[in-house]
């Protein structure tokens, strides 16, 4: 078994922006500027040029739902009115979805062309899903829903800076009220990564990236020892991303201390049909 210390020091150079992003934090700009891997002071203070004419630019765009632009609001103006479906019920729709699909009883219908047209001028969902990329997870079909019913962010076991984004439209201009970090049996993200922390594999390229995020939390379930640490890395991943969300970014963590939000991790098991909540 390759050494924390090593693992961990080796990797810690791209790991750390990488954990910053999922809790919500952009990287720092550089102390020491070098000619290589480094922005200089001249692309930074361009970049930031270019964000401000981009903020003035969308000033009076009509955002991607449909709906008209907010008013600008001076510091510690009143949110937005709360949403129509609370967070328990949210969850107990999804509870209640994945019981019928787990039984094989799945009630999903085409939509007719009335709902087409009605979706087409703007969408409410009521949860955003946030899970695994692979193809025996989609959540549509185990929480028995439709178009419009639920946000989907397929980024993997991890929350990176733009789905972060995705998340935080879903909850402030959609008005979803629930956020499910949702993980699965026999994960293979997880397996490599478990296979980075004890079989001496080297990821390389863009798997690298992808699987440094999750190494503490592979560790932090070797820490118990699990019959199964696979199963029990995919599991800490999902409760550690959750935790994370919770404090990423300020919409979030307001709505969460209003009771407007809730977010949960949970496991679905690829041979049941069945989601396990945290919650």
């Amino acid at each position: 078994m390759v050494s924390r210390r090593i693992l961990l020091g080796a990797l810690a150079s791209l790991a750390a922006p990488a954990l910053a992003f999922a809790e919500g934090d952009g990287p720092a700009k550089p102390s020491v500027l070098t000619r290589k891997g480094r922005r200089t002071r001249a692309a930074l203070k361009h970049q930031a040029t270019d964000k401000a004419a981009l903020d003035k630019a969308l000033a009076g765009v009509t955002p991607l739902d449909g709906t008209a632009p907010p008013a600008a609001q001076p510091a510690g103006a009143a949110s937005p009115a709360p949403t129509d479906v609370s967070p328990d019920e949210a969850l107990g729709r999804l509870k209640q979805g994945n019981a019928i699909f787990a039984r094989g009883g799945a009630s999903i219908a085409l939509p007719a062309a009335a709902r087409l047209a009605e979706l087409a001028r703007g969408e409410k969902p009521f949860a955003v899903i946030v899970g695994c990329s692979d193809s025996r997870t989609a959540p549509e079909l185990i929480f028995d829903c439709n178009l419009g019913e639920l946000f989907i962010v397929r980024a993997g076991p991890t929350v990176g800076r733009e789905a972060l984004g995705a998340i935080v439209y879903a909850v402030e201009r959609l008005g979803a009220s629930l956020v499910v970090v949702l993980g699965h049996t026999q994960c293979g993200i997880v397996g490599a990564a478990v296979d980075v922390a004890t079989r001496h594999v080297d990821p390389r390229g863009a798997m690298r990236e992808t699987l440094l995020p999750i190494l503490p939390s592979v560790l932090a379930a070797q820490d118990k020892h699990p019959a199964d640490l696979q199963d029990a890395a995919m599991r800490q991943t999902t409760r550690d991303v959750a935790a994370r969300l919770k404090i990423a970014d300020g919409v979030l963590a307001e709505r969460l201390g209003q009771g407007r939000l809730k977010v949960v991790s949970a496991c679905y098991d690829l041979a049941a049909g069945v989601v396990a909540f945290d919650a």
